[in-house]
């Protein structure tokens, strides 16, 4: 049984990396990488779907059939989250429930395989459970904070292109729609909120206050939730909204530079452990090895037991 634990081991471990590392290795094959075909153009919609395959239909019937047993599984938080990130239909709902339940039938499985010749190994059943459950959660999170970033830099663009239909005499729904047609490669995700937002109005007959509400709570990024906040109160009073975008322009941009100067003061902090790790070994071994090795041939006879 030690080779199979061994392979297992290896075939884990492997796994985990790859899933670890995909977001780097992805983000720098789409940055540098030289393509000879260009890539197919995908259209957003935010109530689409996902895409089938053998391992995502799989575990959205695992997730189905927990939820049918366990409701609870998919509380408020979960729900929202996945909101955030941008997978808002049922089936996803249940196709992450279902990771999470075949990672953890998945481990408790190689435990049991790897405890064949030592049954203590089925103690770390439960901290490893409780792990393998929870791993999912980290990856969730880093991919709402990788779209609201990417929300929060398509904001300055989107603004200044509203207040320009603004100024051309274009109401709030007409800039949005204006907008959010052209802008479909250069800012697609906030392009996306802005076709929900219309379908929400045009289709579902929602009022364009409460689709801006909505769409701020989807997103779930402030600065999104306090330009539909002075939108709202500028179509509530029927002024010219050019006024209010101009101003939270020029506040949007300064947190951003506020937030570009906090991080840049925080690089010098961040470098202490990458100094004193990588650079220092390499000051001190040739300054001080030469010393060492004296002291030791010097002190040798006197330390060597007769």
């Amino acid at each position: 049984m030690t080779p199979i634990a061994g392979a297992l081991t290896f075939i884990v471990v492997f796994l985990l990396g790859a899933v670890i590392y995909s977001p780097a290795l992805r983000e720098h094959y789409d940055t540098y990488g030289v393509r000879i075909k260009p890539r197919k153009k995908v259209e957003l919609d935010a109530t689409a779907p996902q895409k089938e395959s053998a391992i995502l239909s799989a575990a959205k019937t695992v997730g189905q059939a927990v939820l049918g047993i366990f409701p609870g599984l998919a509380d408020k938080r979960t729900a929202e989250l996945l909101v955030h990130a941008g997978y808002r239909s049922n089936s996803h709902i249940a196709t992450y429930i279902g990771i999470k339940c075949i990672t953890v039938g998945g481990l408790c499985l190689f435990l049991l395989i790897s405890s064949a010749g030592n049954p203590m190994t089925l103690l770390l059943a439960v901290p490893m459970g409780l792990f393998s459950w929870i791993l999912p959660n980290f990856f969730l999170a880093g991919r709402v904070k990788k779209r609201q970033k990417a929300v929060l830099s398509e904001l300055p663009t989107i603004i200044d292109l509203m207040i320009v239909c603004a100024q051309a005499g274009l109401g709030l729904l007409m800039c949005i729609s204006k907008v959010g047609a052209e802008c479909q490669e250069t800012c697609p995700n906030i392009c996306l909120e802005f076709d929900q937002l219309l379908q929400d109005v045009k289709i579902f007959a929602k009022s364009v206050p409460n689709a801006l509400k909505d769409m701020g709570e989807r997103c779930g990024v402030e600065e999104l939730t306090g330009i539909c906040a002075s939108l709202i109160a500028a179509d509530a009073k029927g002024s010219d909204i050019s006024y209010p975008l101009k101003m939270q322009s020029e506040a949007l941009r300064d947190r951003i530079r506020r937030k570009k100067e906090e991080e840049a003061s925080k690089t010098p902090v961040k470098m202490v452990p990458v100094i004193m790790l990588f650079v220092m070994p390499l000051i001190l071994c040739p300054m001080l090895g030469p010393a060492i090795i004296t002291i030791m041939q010097a002190m040798g006879p006197a330390m060597s037991v007769k």
